[in-house]
């Protein structure tokens, strides 16, 4: 956790504090070490919250983009279950940071438990991941430039196999700066997977990192615009796919009725 409750107002982690849960009211103390990034941790227990996981850098610097306000919200369910989100912008819009692997179910769970869910997600955690991921922007897949939007199948690589079955949208960040000068950009854009559709199709988008915090930090109904541009996009790539077949065999048909003898 990053904030506790110290003589009644909310601190960060320092060393030789203690204090108490936002959330249970239980004791929590500082963990301020050379390894993990400075938090508070419950005393002689478990974190209140199961779905809790240890921050790293990136994750800190992810929610010191938002006001602190808007940080480590608790939120529940009508069924009185109770979870912390990373950031709920004052439109309620959960954004939930993920570093770590985490299971389909658990994807899942968090999905259903927040009306409104977007999921940014690291794409530094293992080697391979930012090789991978950009294996498949070839010129065949962007089916629009500007905005880039690129086709792709959840199967392509671990990362899309791992969220590309998620209902909500997941942007990946890899940094900075991308590894392929075919894709890169002048400012460090996140690359938006619009939710799969039936057919294990579905798109990428890029996102330039500065629109996605404008937007979320001033309420802009960012995620609904997003999702009706690429469907747009998707829906006339899928025309063009399905009228090329159609093309191919009305030129067949055509060489055939002029090379057909006539008797």
């Amino acid at each position: 956790m990053k904030f506790a409750i110290v003589e009644g107002k909310h601190r960060e982690a320092q060393p030789d504090l203690s204090g108490e849960c936002r959330d249970c009211a239980g004791a929590v103390i500082a963990k301020c070490g050379e390894v993990r990034v400075w938090h508070w941790a419950h005393w002689r227990a478990r974190d209140c919250d199961r779905w809790s996981e240890p921050e790293t850098p990136w994750h800190r610097a992810w929610k010191n983009h938002f006001p602190e306000n808007w940080q480590e919200i608790s939120h529940s369910s009508e069924n009185g279950e109770k979870h912390r989100a990373d950031v709920k912008t004052d439109r309620g819009v959960i954004l939930e940071f993920q570093h770590s692997f985490l299971p389909r179910d658990e994807q899942k769970s968090r999905e259903n438990f927040y009306p409104k869910m977007v999921w940014v997600v690291s794409g530094r955690r293992r080697k391979r991941d930012r090789k991978q991921f950009f294996a498949c922007f070839d010129a065949r897949r962007v089916v629009n430039a500007e905005p880039r939007i690129v086709s792709v199948l959840w199967k392509e690589g671990a990362l899309l196999r791992e969220w590309g079955a998620s209902r909500v949208p997941v942007y990946f960040d890899f940094g900075d700066s991308e590894p392929d000068d075919a894709v890169r950009f002048d400012t460090p854009t996140l690359w938006r997977l619009n939710p799969c559709g039936p057919n294990g199709r579905s798109y990428l988008a890029a996102v330039p990192k500065t629109l996605f915090l404008h937007c979320h930090l001033n309420g802009e109904p960012f995620e609904v615009m997003c999702t009706e541009a690429v469907e747009r996009v998707a829906t006339r790539h899928l025309l063009k796919q399905a009228a090329q077949p159609l093309a191919g065999f009305e030129r067949y048909m055509a060489r055939r009725k002029r090379t057909r003898p006539r008797f």
